[in-house]
């Protein structure tokens, strides 16, 4: 039969334990709950990125097709000097990357 004393530090050692394992229930329930505000604040920052950039798209399209028609007036009203910009920046974009 275990004395009085084994007894004793069994059973503190049992709270000890139930100690621990309520703190880390705790932990655990605070951490879930700041990882879960966290989740929803990315969330409403990502939301609002995603509508300006929603907002945003059709100036986009607007610019880029401004930029199409004026390159397609220019190479209509130049093409030769066209074609040989193009062939300069395309001959010195190989030497880049070739090298």
């Amino acid at each position: 039969m275990p004395n009085s004393k084994t007894a004793d530090k069994e059973t503190g050692f049992e709270k000890a334990i139930d100690r621990v394992r309520d703190n880390v229930k705790d932990f655990a329930s605070s951490a879930g709950e700041t990882a879960a505000e966290t989740l929803g604040s990315a969330a409403d920052f990502s939301a609002d990125r995603l509508k300006s950039a929603a907002r945003a798209v059709p100036q986009a399209q607007e610019w880029v097709g401004d930029g199409l028609d004026r390159a397609r007036e220019t190479i209509r009203e130049q093409p030769i000097k066209t074609m040989a910009i193009a062939a300069g920046v395309g001959a010195v974009l190989g030497l880049i990357f070739f090298r």
